[in-house]
């Protein structure tokens, strides 16, 4: 969340230097177009991270690496506001600033100092994104992993968030051969079985080239697409 001040004196004139501050973001497993939530005291339960930004326009303009101090905080100043309204990847914010004709120097500048506050994180957001298009909208491994790289997300961050999402073995649990943990088979194929049911009515052949269509289009390669189909026709026979 960014507070902003309220601007004092006749026709709206600011007469002090404002505070911009990013106030916190919060570790969660929300969809990825969310803003993260602000809070302002100090009690979070575990799962949280709270991070504390503020940015003061001094009234001089001095320079930083170079840098002018103003456009620095100008800078500062539209990430806040663009990490406020839903999380970014580094390559997506740095895109966005960059569109806003500031130079690149200063961009990186600022995207590295956001890096080093936790601000900015493409392994948490990876695994951020494929957790909600898993669980939402049943995306597979292939679909997320190349909506992530759209997005600039390094592949090996793409790779640990796939991982962690569809491989996360709960206690004893034993992986499956197609590298999906017994929980993410399960969730899979209880989503599947809404799909053959709704076309009880059609042929053997054509209900099979439908649930292949599915899975193929939402990223499950073929040995799991057809474990799946195995599975229905004998738990859903004809």
């Amino acid at each position: 969340m960014v507070v902003f001040p309220r601007a004092k004196g006749a026709g709206g004139v600011r007469h002090a230097p404002p505070q911009w501050r990013l106030v916190s973001f919060r570790q969660c497993s929300s969809n990825e177009g969310n803003a993260y939530a602000a809070k302002n005291n100090a009690t979070q339960s575990p799962d949280e991270q709270f991070l504390q930004l503020s940015l003061e326009e001094g009234e001089g303009d001095g320079t930083v690496s170079g840098i002018s101090e103003s456009v620095l905080q100008d800078v500062k100043k539209s990430a806040i506001e663009l990490l406020a309204i839903r999380a970014y990847t580094v390559s997506e914010l740095r895109k966005k600033l960059c569109g806003k004709n500031y130079s690149v120097d200063t961009v990186d500048s600022v995207i590295a100092d956001f890096k080093s506050r936790g601000l900015l994180n493409d392994g948490y957001y990876a695994e951020s994104f494929s957790r909600s298009r898993w669980q939402s909208s049943t995306w597979g491994p292939r679909r997320i992993k190349q909506a992530l790289r759209q997005k600039g997300v390094p592949e090996a961050e793409v790779d640990q968030a796939t991982r962690s999402v569809f491989q996360d073995v709960q206690g004893d649990e034993e992986q499956t051969t197609h590298g999906f943990s017994k929980a993410s088979m399960d969730h899979l194929f209880a989503q599947a079985s809404k799909q053959w049911q709704r076309g009880g009515s059609l042929p053997l052949e054509k209900r099979r080239a439908r649930i292949v269509r599915w899975l193929q289009y939402r990223g499950f390669n073929w040995a799991v697409t057809n474990s799946i189909i195995r599975k229905l026709e004998a738990q859903h026979p004809p």
